[in-house]
């Protein structure tokens, strides 16, 4: 399996509490409105990061970044953006749950789907990027098996440091 064939089904059922949990390309509409929600909650609340960019961000086309939703039965649960092929393996390079439905294994889920595509394909690597202030997804990545491998500081905000996280595989 090539790097552009990791993630590349129309649709992935995956068993999570309340699910099944369902991965389907991302549409700019739904980008666009869930770019408003994810701006209220931290860490972009915490970077004041416009809603408007992000939205623009998660509605984008890119054929190497996989914009992907995340449904709960009816509900759009979340979204995830991966990159393949990125230093041996893919980058998640966004990973964000509404919080009406956090902590029901949503995020869980998706980085075991993510590592069991990625070593079919025979990566070596899967990366990350958490905020340094965000105690508890770096908490939640390294439960996953992931370790700090570089601080990144005033690459999304001036003043504040991002770590970048590997899982060898």
């Amino acid at each position: 399996m090539s790097g552009a064939a990791m993630f590349a089904r129309a649709r992935y059922e995956l068993p999570v509490e309340g699910g099944p949990l369902v991965i389907t390309p991302l549409g700019a509409a739904e980008g666009d409105r869930l770019g408003v929600v994810f701006a209220a909650i931290d860490p972009w609340a915490a970077y004041a990061y416009p809603a408007a960019a992000l939205s623009r961000f998660l509605a984008a086309s890119e054929p190497a970044a996989q914009r992907l939703q995340l449904s709960l039965g009816d509900d759009v649960a979340g979204a995830a953006v991966i990159r393949t092929r990125w230093l041996r393996g893919p980058y998640l390079q966004f990973l964000a749950v509404v919080p009406g439905l956090q902590g029901r294994g949503i995020g869980s889920t998706v980085l075991r789907w993510m590592e069991r595509e990625a070593r079919m394909a025979r990566e070596r690597n899967l990366w990350v990027v958490a905020s340094e202030i965000n105690a508890g997804a770096m908490r939640f990545y390294e439960r996953h098996g992931f370790e700090p491998t570089a601080r990144l500081d005033d690459l999304v905000c001036d003043g504040r440091t991002e770590i970048l996280m590997r899982k060898r595989l």
